[in-house]
């Protein structure tokens, strides 16, 4: 894949942004590591979720036998067990019934958080959904910013809030510099998903910016 350029290539932007940053194709082409006959692990990756044969996407792959995945130039004995073993792994882990946690204040948040962000050197913005007994019920990442910022729209909040069938939800996010204070844009979020929250009938419980030494929340400031 040496020949993408260098931003654009998994394996670098992996570990530039985490994996979280990465597609479905992306992801795949590092399982399959290397390429065919003028065709980069890149493009063996898109063509076999393209397959239609194979049901097309990640849902279809995971069902695929191992000499239908075989059938793909390019995809030998090796890598067709490596990709159903991933998936396989996947599948488990899904599998999982985790206990139930409970997050009932800032300072429980900030805790439960802050492991997933030491290291990070990119503003990375996470929503936290609950159930109406406080349980988290889901968590997942809304946006990859920068070393300074992150772009994060209320769509795209709201659209997991309203997936996961939340009562009320807590958006988080680090500021890799350790300055754990809020800027303009992050007050006028937090203002816009009060109020958008609310239209909704699902409640913003807080809004809490974390580095790996402290953490800030509007809920505590009383600016929510």
């Amino acid at each position: 894949m040496k020949e993408l350029p260098y931003d654009e290539r998994p394996y670098e932007k992996l570990m530039s942004k985490g994996a979280q940053a990465l597609s479905d194709t992306e992801l795949l082409a590092i399982i399959i590591r290397t390429g065919f006959n003028g065709k980069n692990a890149v493009d063996l990756a898109r063509n076999l979720l393209k397959d239609k044969d194979l049901g097309a996407g990640l849902k279809g792959l995971s069902t695929a036998g191992i000499q239908q995945i075989m059938k793909h130039k390019g995809i030998g004995r090796v890598k067709a067990i490596q990709i159903k073993a991933s998936l396989e792994l996947a599948n488990r882990l899904n599998s999982i019934k985790e206990s139930k946690i409970k997050l009932t204040n800032p300072d429980e948040i900030a805790r439960f958080m802050l492991p997933k962000c030491k290291g990070l050197n990119k503003e990375i913005c996470w929503i936290l959904c609950f159930d109406v007994r406080m349980n988290l019920i889901s968590q997942s990442v809304v946006s990859v910013g920068t070393l300074d910022s992150s772009i994060v729209h209320p769509r795209d909040i709201f659209t997991e809030v309203i997936k996961a069938c939340a009562h009320s939800f807590v958006v988080v996010h680090n500021h890799p510099s350790g300055d754990v204070s809020p800027s303009e844009n992050d007050i006028l979020l937090t203002k816009r998903l009060k109020k958008g929250g609310a239209l909704l009938g699902m409640e913003l419980r807080d809004h809490i910016i974390i580095s790996e030494l402290n953490y800030f929340s509007f809920l505590s400031k009383s600016m929510l």
